[in-house]
């Protein structure tokens, strides 16, 4: 859709795919109005992930929440838009994590102030 020499997250968001869900989350919004999820991926380190309707323009469209230290959010006009961003926020704190640490350390390099 868009014109853009740098493809980073068109890549990440590929590589964190969650498509296959979406029945889960229909299912989930249906009978209790929230689907959730919570995924250890490190040892004691755990991502939130939330998907529910909201009204959006006095439209039924869908917030996401992700969350693990990091917290990212939107509202998505969809279920499949919604699992698309699931998939790249899931991914991006992953990436964060790895490359600059978490956002609770005093710096990237020290867990503790000095």
């Amino acid at each position: 859709m868009f014109k853009s020499e740098d493809d980073y997250l068109s890549k990440l968001l590929k590589s964190g795919d969650v498509s296959h869900q979406k029945h889960a989350v229909l299912d989930a919004i249906e009978k209790g109005g929230v689907w959730e999820e919570c995924v250890e991926w490190r040892i004691s380190t755990y991502t939130e992930t939330s998907i529910s309707p909201e009204k959006f323009k006095d439209e039924d469209w869908f917030r996401v929440v992700v969350k693990c230290d990091y917290e990212f959010s939107c509202v998505c006009p969809t279920v499949d838009r919604a699992l698309e961003m699931v998939a790249l926020y899931q991914q991006l704190i992953f990436k964060l994590f790895r490359q600059v640490g978490w956002p609770s350390w005093a710096t990237s390099n020290s867990v503790e102030p000095e």
